[in-house]
């Protein structure tokens, strides 16, 4: 995850570079211009919509990692009291051996602060009766697994630190990318601003990734009827319509793009990851000439946007901030591949 993040963040770094190396485009400018501070933009909210997804993948691990760690502390706590009571035991069982005669008052201490190393002495374990040995083996082990436990919390304490750390960093890099946009909006007139904000994310003019290509009349075939839990997905993603795009959002009432498949397919009784990356290893994978409504659809070569087919040639999506929840063409964006859930 740690280096995903990395990975985007270059990548970012490498838009924001040539977004501000790019002559400021105002109304009064050029078709060129405009189309040249339009594709930049675009490009901008490619970069922020990977970031998200890292983002994503980080807060869903600090979740995970938040329950662990909570599980172990809880298990810890009962088994530290359960020790304490355990050593009450060892106390009496050294208090006997002391009055006894068998160890003196040094030696029965050791016996109820160290019983693993009072036990591995064969002379001295030799005067305790068979249950005695058998308490005190238990309490040491108790003591071990306190031990790994305490290892164990500490990793996952670390563990969440560092993934918290890395989700901050990437909300961070997205606010930035979002920034440069809307810089770069600033140049444009109303008109452009809407236009290039409604346009989508497109191509990938810096990579070679081109997508899946399909024969545009098999879309336009009867698809076959969607199932049961596909049908109850695409009725909860068209419910959604209008809602808006915002970062890191699951619902109810904004989303990213894989927030807003996860909750789709959730109604539908069906629990998908958080990211559009993991997403697309959630099913069967498909290839694109057999696409059905229900049918995830995943982009660009680093998998960082999703949709879901609806038919028709035609997805529903959250495409980028500043647009709402919307249906588009299925082949506006590179397709690296169809799952199908």
């Amino acid at each position: 995850m740690a280096a995903a993040a990395l990975t985007a963040m270059a990548a970012a770094a490498g838009v924001v570079t040539t977004a501000a190396a790019a002559p400021a485009a105002g109304p009064g400018s050029g078709d060129g211009d405009q189309a040249s501070v339009k594709t930049q933009i675009a490009a901008l909210y490619r970069q922020a919509d990977q970031l998200t997804q890292t983002y994503d993948a980080a807060q869903e691990q600090a979740g995970k990692l938040g329950l662990a760690v909570q599980r172990s502390q809880s298990a810890l706590q009962v088994m530290q009291t359960d020790y304490q009571h355990q050593r009450v035991t060892l106390g009496a069982i050294a208090a006997d051996q002391y009055r006894a005669g068998g160890v003196d008052d040094r030696l029965a201490l050791m016996l109820a602060d160290h019983p693993d190393t009072f036990l591995g002495n064969e002379a001295m374990a030799a005067r305790l009766s068979d249950e005695q040995r058998r308490k005190i083996a238990e309490v040491v082990e108790e003591r071990r697994q306190i031990d790994q436990l305490q290892h164990a919390a500490a990793d996952q304490l670390s563990a969440l630190d560092q993934t918290r750390d890395s989700a901050a960093q990437s909300r961070t890099q997205v606010s930035e990318q979002l920034r440069k946009a809307q810089a770069l909006l600033a140049t444009l007139s109303a008109p452009q601003r809407a236009a290039a904000v409604q346009a989508g994310l497109g191509t990938d003019p810096g990579s070679d990734f081109t997508g899946q290509q399909v024969d545009p009349t098999l879309l336009d075939q009867p698809a076959l009827a969607p199932s049961d839990r596909a049908r109850a997905a695409i009725a909860a993603a068209l419910a959604d319509l209008g809602k808006p795009y915002v970062f890191g959002a699951e619902g109810p009432d904004a989303f990213d793009c894989s927030g807003l498949i996860q909750q789709a397919w959730r109604q539908a009784g069906v629990e998908l990851p958080r990211t559009s990356s993991e997403q697309a290893q959630a099913g069967q994978q498909v290839p694109l000439s057999q696409i059905q409504p229900g049918d995830l659809v995943i982009y660009y070569a680093g998998r960082s946007h999703i949709g879901m087919y609806l038919g028709d040639g035609k997805i529903v999506h959250a495409p980028h901030p500043g647009t709402d929840v919307k249906i588009a063409p299925l082949m506006s964006m590179p397709v690296n591949m169809v799952v199908r859930v």
